[in-house]
């Protein structure tokens, strides 16, 4: 059983700046080997809200990075269900700038897919969108792709992705960008 411990401003030098970095970072679910472990009697409150260890990609595998265009993107923890049956739903949301095929292709491969996202916010704290149990889906981006209706109007697409969770936890493992052996 953990005690509670008292929980402070703590902001180092006033920093809270909002948003994500300009990546996002993906890969297919059934292509993760291993997931870090969730806390199992943890004896902090901190120690409650990390996982352990790494995501580890099966072997010729990645993680994939999408840039994403500064101040569109945004990770909310949402509570949900009733009284004695809470969890979070996690929903990421950006815009990619243009309309090329590789962005278009993503489109239309994540639309069914069960994917694993790792968020970066702006301090550099991390977040796993999937686990063992549960992918992170496409819930489509209300604005979808456009070309935009002027020559001044802004083209590409918005993304909106979910994924639904016990608890909210912090990663603090690698990004696997390489593939793995």
């Amino acid at each position: 059983m953990i005690d509670f411990t008292d929980i402070d401003k703590n902001l180092p030098g006033g920093d809270n700046m909002g948003g994500l970095i300009q990546k996002v970072y993906f890969g297919r679910h059934e292509d993760v080997a291993n997931w870090p472990t969730k806390p199992v009697a943890p004896t902090t409150l901190a120690l409650a809200a990390v996982f352990t260890g790494d995501l580890v990609m099966k072997s010729g595998k990645k993680m994939s990075e999408m840039y994403l265009t500064d101040d569109t993107g945004e990770f909310k923890i949402d509570p949900v269900g009733e009284i004695d049956g809470k969890s979070f739903v996690e929903n990421l949301s950006f815009f990619h700038p243009g309309l090329n095929e590789d962005a278009i292709g993503f489109m239309n491969l994540s639309k069914n897919e069960s994917l694993v996202f790792i968020v970066v916010d702006s301090s550099g704290q991390k977040y796993l969108m999937g686990d063992e149990l549960r992918p992170a889906i496409n819930v489509g981006g209300k604005d979808g792709a456009t070309t935009g209706k002027e020559t001044s109007s802004r083209r590409g697409m918005t993304f909106a992705f979910s994924y639904k969770c016990a608890n909210v936890l912090l990663y603090k493992g690698n990004i696997p960008l390489t593939p793995a052996i």
